[in-house]
């Protein structure tokens, strides 16, 4: 594995772990309204990093939505394709409920 194929699976693991964490605080806590839309939301990424796995040259940075925040694919020249997606909803997701995940008893 090169650097870039490192940096995608880190960015990954680091994606699907937030994704995960933020759906379980929005479906445990009440403060959400509209529960199903922000677990929809939360599954979403939108800004990330993409790469041809097979021949690991080009880093690709992505603007756009990709669902689920982690997709592999293989295309019809057998080429493996990797990208990922940061969840900026799951960010505001916990953002908003920071106060509950971590109270400050002061």
């Amino acid at each position: 594995m090169n650097v870039s194929q490192i940096l995608v699976v880190l960015f990954a693991v680091i994606a699907a772990s937030f994704s995960i964490w933020s759906v379980t605080v929005v479906i445990r806590y009440p403060i959400f309204k509209l529960k199903p839309l922000w677990v929809i939301g939360c599954l979403f990424g939108f800004i990330g990093l993409g790469i041809n796995w097979t021949t690991p040259d080009n880093l690709f940075l992505i603007f756009g939505i990709t669902i689920p925040v982690v997709t592999v694919f293989k295309v019809a020249t057998g080429q493996v394709i990797v990208k990922t997606g940061f969840p900026i909803v799951s960010a505001v997701a916990l953002y908003i409920a920071r106060n509950i995940i971590l109270p400050n008893d002061g």
